[in-house]
């Protein structure tokens, strides 16, 4: 791996480009009051279904996309130097959407928490399913970088106010885990190298 995958892996580019778009969005409903509403999960309602994949995009606030863009840089950035990395984002996303979809409470659920603890639970589930330094290495750094970021992960992951999408953090995590599992490492090929 050369030095500078080492300081920016290359998956850490779809990560921004995600960001990118979420920015954009946000402008758009901010400037021309794009209806982004239209964008997120409403539970059970087919008519949102949609969201499943455009929900993580749309914000309620600038407030709500700052905090999230913060949390996806940390996460997405030590994700991203994962094997797998976009498989894993792939199912992130869509069991994620679908779990709020099918169990969600009511509401329009938006936003990025659910990506976001969703690689929380990948990078917790790479240390304990791979076993391996990088893995492990990983979630440590992230625990230390959102402790320096003042972001809590418990009081993040099991927020239950009014205003906070908890089934997605849930869902979000526990996708990130079952992603984790699903793209580890074969233990043949581990324990051959």
């Amino acid at each position: 791996m050369s030095k500078r995958a080492l300081v920016f892996p290359a998956n850490f580019k779809l990560v921004l480009y995600a960001m990118a778009v979420m920015i954009l969005v946000q402008l758009l409903g901010s400037v021309i009051g794009l209806p982004v509403g239209r964008l997120g999960i409403i539970p059970h309602n087919e008519y949102y279904l949609s969201g499943i994949i455009t929900a993580p995009f749309v914000h309620g606030s600038w407030g709500h996309l700052m905090s999230n863009l913060v949390g996806l840089t940390i996460s997405g950035y030590l994700a991203a130097r994962l094997p797998k990395f976009k498989s894993a984002t792939l199912l992130i996303l869509v069991t994620t959407g679908l779990f709020v979809w099918l169990f969600a409470g009511s509401g329009n659920h938006i936003g990025a928490s659910g990506l976001v603890m969703g690689y929380f639970g990948l990078l917790l589930g790479a240390a304990l399913f791979n076993r391996n330094v990088l893995a492990v290495l990983s979630f440590i750094a992230l625990l230390i970088l959102t402790y320096y970021a003042n972001i809590s992960f418990l009081a993040t992951l099991f927020d239950f106010s009014a205003q906070t999408s908890s089934s997605s953090h849930i869902f979000g995590f526990l996708s990130g885990l079952g992603a984790a599992y699903l793209t580890r490492a074969s233990r043949k090929r581990v324990l051959n190298k």
